[in-house]
């Protein structure tokens, strides 16, 4: 049977992911849903899909559990305690998407498509006195 494994330190690439995701309970290694806590091996494999970004892999960590509850989407009430999965699914893609927004490249320098008015060493015409 294999060990599944939980760690916990952000100094780590694992740790990060779980930092950067809000992934840092251990006891929800054994829960269902969404509410299920990755293992080391998944986060890993994350890391490996996202050249080892820790931004990336956590942003598909958090879409990974947004597919979850997406797929529960109900709302659950008992009392009144209130549980939305849609809306947790919403919000858990809202951060996705800033992690991703947080590391993209800056857009590449576009050549002008027309001559600058001016120029280094240009001059402007003499005016007469």
């Amino acid at each position: 049977m294999a060990c599944i494994e939980f760690t916990y330190d952000p100094a780590t690439s694992i740790g990060s992911v779980r930092l950067l995701a809000g992934e840092t309970d251990p006891t929800g290694l054994n829960a269902a849903g969404g509410d299920r806590t990755r293992t080391d091996a998944e986060i890993e494999a994350l890391l490996a899909a996202n050249d080892g970004d820790v931004r990336l892999a956590a942003a598909g960590l958090l879409e990974t559990k947004a597919a979850e509850y997406a797929a529960d989407a109900t709302t659950i009430t008992q009392g009144v305690l209130r549980q939305d999965f849609r809306e947790r699914s919403r919000r858990m893609l809202e951060v996705a998407e800033a992690l991703r927004a947080g590391i993209a490249p800056a857009p590449a320098f576009a050549e002008p498509s027309a001559p600058a008015a001016f120029g280094a060493g240009q001059t402007a015409d003499p005016v007469e006195a």
